[in-house]
């Protein structure tokens, strides 16, 4: 069943890649501003945060895959009301709407964590960044093709329409496909307990999950900036637009394919879970860190190959390191507070971002580095410690 399930989660996630790239544009196309942009980014991953949680809690209590299911439904919804918007608050309903759906995510996880061994999981977590991957080279490229390479007549509408067609097809195999991996057992944190507060399950975990927890807030508070911001600080560096923007998040796409859908399995063997999560988040830092230097498209390039190859270590590594410190009947309520916590990160870290992007646009880079080397130092010993399991 995996091999669909990840081709489930490939198609949806090309129209999730279909619209990344060109939201920011979207939006200014409608009069916001950069932090309004980061706003509209934050709203996605707040409302992640609130779902990812109790989303998987549910996914322990009634299934996999009728949660699943309910995922890839609102993530069709919320692309036709983008589609059909006409107003910023459209954008950000139907953002809100999609961003509840992204739940599926945290689900995929635990239906891989249901059907791998402890020894396979970083590899069978790198297939869902391996899907990412391939979101990220076909939908990006097909969004810039559909969008259009003149600047003053860019079409919006038509990449939502694509996508939610991707999406739609996407829903259609899932039920077909996707069976349920849910193992009998008895849970004592579910219902409307986790809906008031996602942060429940946090007195229930092992402290090396939350550990490991805490480490990939970090990351995603520090990773939203670039992700969030890239197309505005490419236009105001290299006079990007929505066209070449497309074509760079292709490229990123490329090299977490590559990374995490080939090679994570044979490096995970070779150097092991936690050099890898320490070797990634080095790169992820030093790729922020020379903002100041990118002055042509080739330095651009070194910088995306150094952030893209760290976020494809880091997600495969420390999601499976979570795994396997969680219990064997926690999988969906760990790795869906592990989504729910990394939304959370996303959603300060554009605010902080487009906050400091106005004051400068190399700013969010340098301090988001050195925010990086801190979170490496502090989790130095959760990462790496005296007795590695």
């Amino acid at each position: 069943m995996l091999p669909v399930l990840l081709l489930t989660v490939v198609i949806d996630l090309i129209g999730f890649g279909l619209i990344l790239p060109l939201l920011p544009f979207y939006a200014v196309h409608f009069g916001a501003s950069p932090f309004t942009v980061a706003l509209l980014a934050a709203m996605f991953s707040i409302a992640q945060f609130l779902s990812a949680t109790p989303l998987g809690g549910l996914s322990d209590r009634i299934g996999r895959r009728p949660v699943f299911l309910g995922c890839m439904s609102l993530t069709v919804i919320g692309y036709v009301g983008l589609a059909f918007a006409d107003s910023l608050l459209a954008i950000f309903l139907a953002r809100i709407v999609a961003g509840i759906g992204s739940g599926k995510i945290g689900v995929a996880r635990a239906i891989i964590a249901d059907s791998t061994p402890p020894e396979q999981r970083a590899r069978g977590m790198g297939l869902i960044g391996g899907a990412f991957g391939i979101g990220m080279i076909l939908g990006p490229l097909l969004g810039g093709l559909l969008i259009g390479p003149d600047p003053l007549r860019p079409n919006y509408s038509l990449p939502a329409f694509v996508a939610a067609g991707t999406s739609s097809l996407a829903l259609l195999l899932a039920l077909v496909a996707v069976r349920e991996t849910r193992r009998d057992a008895p849970h004592t944190l579910t219902g409307l307990r986790l809906w008031r507060n996602p942060l429940a399950p946090l007195s229930q975990l092992a402290p090396a999950v939350l550990a490991f927890i805490a480490i990939n807030c970090c990351i995603n508070f520090v990773f939203s900036q670039i992700e969030v911001l890239f197309p505005l600080f490419s236009a105001a560096r290299l006079d990007w637009h929505a066209y070449e923007v497309g074509i760079a998040f292709t490229f990123i796409g490329t090299i977490v394919l590559s990374m995490q859908g080939f090679l994570i399995g044979p490096l995970t063997r070779q150097f092991g879970e936690r050099r890898l999560l320490t070797a990634g988040m080095i790169n992820l830092a030093v790729g922020m860190a020379m903002a100041h230097w990118i002055t042509s498209t080739p330095m651009m390039g070194v910088s995306i190959l150094l952030t893209a190859s760290g976020v494809a270590m880091i997600g495969p590594t420390i999601n499976s390191l979570a795994s396997r410190a969680a219990g064997d009947h926690q999988q969906g309520i760990a790795l869906g507070t592990m989504e729910s916590l990394a939304a959370l990160g996303r959603a300060v870290g554009p605010l902080w971002g487009g906050w400091l992007f106005n004051i400068g646009i190399n700013i969010p880079y340098w301090i988001g580095g050195a925010l990086l080397a801190l979170t490496l130092l502090f989790g130095w010993r959760a990462i790496h410690p005296k007795a590695t399991p």
